[in-house]
């Protein structure tokens, strides 16, 4: 049985080239009466993010500011790693630089856990917010387009998350809008830093959350948390086709391979199946002979799907529908 813990939350807040906003990000946080502390971890910004961060230490004796070794550049994924290294709270919680939290963040999520103990973690929805007409119309010219929250949008048993999540289909669960307990991280672990350059690594770090520990809804109807949308954003910014789908495997594989050694039976399956249909995905849905291609080249660059039933089964299921000519 979990001890009840009084809930104070470290904020973890990356810091990268966002100097006209990282302010409101630390004083939306600093506003929460649960916030104890905000890490700030600046990575090497080419703008004077560095010295706006050194006002605020100045400003508010809540807010440590730490940078990686060297001031190197190591991306959101390492330097939020580092900021849950240095972070001092029984609870975590997340927030881009260029965001920032509503009045109340934390009300439903204190309240969730205070009624679960054996809770490890609490989602609720983010919402926009649009900078500029830049940015909006390049949210909307991005795949995102349309998408008013980032939220999970049906009330999913903490058992069926993992499941949900992977196949998709009832939305995502942003790390603005994450609490989690500190102690899960045991199980899951910290941000896969090998995919810190695919802007997925928070995907597959919600992923083994899910996978290892009892996730709960907070508030999922109504944002807690505003994500900025301006010209800058990366996560908006354009890409080939080629490099998206080349990101989002390496996403599944990196899944895939850490639930194969941590996870069920099942969500091994899942993650497969996932990979695989990411696979086949790319550059469209094909025809029975090009599925077969695609599969038979897929153990050339993820060996261990010899070793998966799954795989050989879509082979055979794929050849059959060859020869039925469809």
């Amino acid at each position: 049985m979990k001890i009840a813990l009084e809930f104070k939350v470290s904020v973890i807040i990356p810091v990268y080239n966002a100097a006209a906003f990282v302010r409101q990000a630390v004083e939306s946080a600093l506003a929460q009466s649960e916030t104890a502390e905000v890490i700030l971890v600046e990575d090497n910004s080419p703008d004077n993010s560095l010295e706006v961060c050194q006002q605020l230490v100045q400003e508010y004796p809540r807010v440590r500011l730490f940078r990686h070794p060297n001031g190197e550049n190591r991306g959101a994924g390492p330097s939020r790693n580092l900021g849950i290294e240095k972070s001092t709270q029984p609870f975590i919680a997340f927030l881009d630089a260029d965001d920032f939290y509503l009045p109340g963040r934390f009300d439903h999520v204190k309240e969730v856990f205070a009624s679960n103990p054996d809770c490890d973690g609490v989602y609720e929805a983010v919402g926009q917010y649009f900078e500029d007409e830049a940015g909006k119309a390049r949210w909307l010219e991005s795949d995102m387009a349309g998408i008013q929250e980032t939220t999970i949008d049906e009330v999913i048993a903490p058992e069926d998350l993992y499941r949900t999540l992977t196949k998709g289909g009832h939305g995502h669960i942003h790390l603005n809008g994450l609490v989690i307990r500190r102690e899960v991280l045991n199980r899951s672990g910290y941000m896969n830093e090998s995919i810190a350059d695919t802007l997925h690594e928070d995907t597959d770090f919600v992923l083994r959350l899910a996978a290892v520990g009892k996730l709960l809804p907070g508030n999922i109807h109504e944002p807690t948390s505003m994500r900025r949308v301006h010209a800058q954003n990366r996560v908006s910014a354009p890409r080939s086709p080629e490099s998206i789908q080349r990101d989002r495997m390496r996403l599944r594989a990196a899944t895939y391979g850490w639930v194969r050694e941590h996870g069920t039976p099942e969500q091994r399956e899942l993650a497969f199946r996932r990979l695989m249909r990411q696979w086949l995905s790319y550059p469209s849905k094909p025809s029975s002979g090009a599925a077969l291609a695609r599969l038979i080249r897929l153990p050339f660059s993820f060996p261990m799907a010899l070793v998966e039933k799954d795989y050989w089964q879509e082979c055979l299921d794929t050849l059959k529908a060859l020869i039925r000519g469809k």
